[in-house]
């Protein structure tokens, strides 16, 4: 057992580099690296074969594709000295900055009614709206007495509130709702917590109040049965019209359906959309995309240079740990 295959590509000019310095952590190892041989997705068949092979102790997947899907049939073909599978995927703890900064952007951008105004110019509309004083104005983050509401509230949405209180008003701040999965015992005691570390109101609030208070909703919460359309048309009811709802989450928490006609309606003041149900397989006439209340963004949350390589780190360190019979950095216990 002595070989790491490698899914994402070791070579520079590849756009599937896995960056140089996981690279280099890799190539230090010692072990024998079985690499990808082309600049493009491998076969489910070559990723089943490698992972047969009784000498292969771990692997490092990009597990974003078929090909390198985790499922029933790649576990069945794994060899029974294989220690580790590793994504590129995610990153504990590596992808909070990140996202944050994303989930920001698109709160200031939708508030401000960015989408129009670049769809404005690109249309060529811009010399047929004559200036007068409240034209293509939108909201502000420093309006006294704000509701920032988060559904969910764990890292990411935490550090999204460090850099969101930056904008705000500093007289009459704003009040921080969120909602989580439930309500624990000492639930005044994390509230008072968090109000300590911000300077601000902040609370555990139920589902419902969330939707009718909040000015700024932003979706953070992750995926599963319970949580799938959650965001639907009874929840998008309760908001204001004036409101705006930010989506960095996942795609299928908010029916997309309802969405829309939320917005094609005046419910709601616009959205910011860094996930959507179906995606990257949305068409050009998918009808939030022509929507001028409605941003849309290709799913950039981890996407930058810094924290990408800390993605790959982690992943390489993780196989090469478990080679070595060492403690993972971030095991995912079954």
């Amino acid at each position: 057992m002595s070989k790491i295959l490698i899914d994402p590509s070791l070579t520079h000019d590849s756009t599937r580099h896995v960056g140089t310095h996981a690279m280099s952590i890799l190539q230090g190892s010692g072990y024998e690296l079985i690499v990808n041989p082309q600049d493009s997705e491998p076969s489910r068949e070559w990723v089943l074969h490698q992972i047969a092979d009784p000498q292969v102790g771990a692997a490092c997947i990009m597990h974003s594709q078929p090909s390198d899907k985790v499922d029933q049939e790649f576990i069945d073909a794994c060899n029974e000295n294989l220690k580790c599978v590793s994504t590129f995927s995610v990153g504990y703890g590596v992808l909070n900055d990140a996202v944050a900064d994303i989930t920001v952007m698109l709160v200031l951008m939708t508030l401000r009614k960015v989408g129009y105004g670049i769809n404005l110019v690109k249309r060529g509309e811009w010399p047929q709206i004559p200036w007068a004083p409240f034209v293509l104005c939108g909201h502000s983050l420093g309006h006294p007495g704000l509701k920032i509401g988060f559904l969910g509230f764990g890292r990411i949405p935490q550090a999204a509130v460090d850099r969101l209180l930056a904008f705000t008003n500093k007289t009459e701040p704003p009040t921080i709702i969120y909602t989580s999965s439930r309500e624990r015992e000492n639930q005044a005691t994390i509230d008072a917590n968090f109000t300590k570390r911000w300077g601000v109101d902040i609370k555990r609030v139920e589902k419902d109040i969330l939707a009718s208070q909040a000015d700024v909703l932003i979706v953070l919460c992750d995926l599963n049965p319970s949580t799938k359309d959650i965001v639907n048309k009874d929840f998008l009811a309760k908001m204001k019209p004036t409101s705006i709802l930010v989506n960095v989450a996942r795609g299928p928490v908010v029916n997309s359906d309802d969405l829309h006609a939320a917005l094609k309606s005046g419910q709601i003041f616009g959205a910011g959309l860094d996930v959507l149900t179906g995606e990257p397989n949305i068409k050009p006439d998918h009808p939030l995309l022509h929507l001028d209340n409605c941003i849309v963004l290709p799913h950039l949350g981890s996407g930058d240079f810094d924290t990408r390589n800390k993605m790959a780190e982690l992943c390489v360190r993780n196989a090469i740990q478990s080679m070595k019979g060492e403690p993972l950095l971030a095991e995912v216990k079954g």
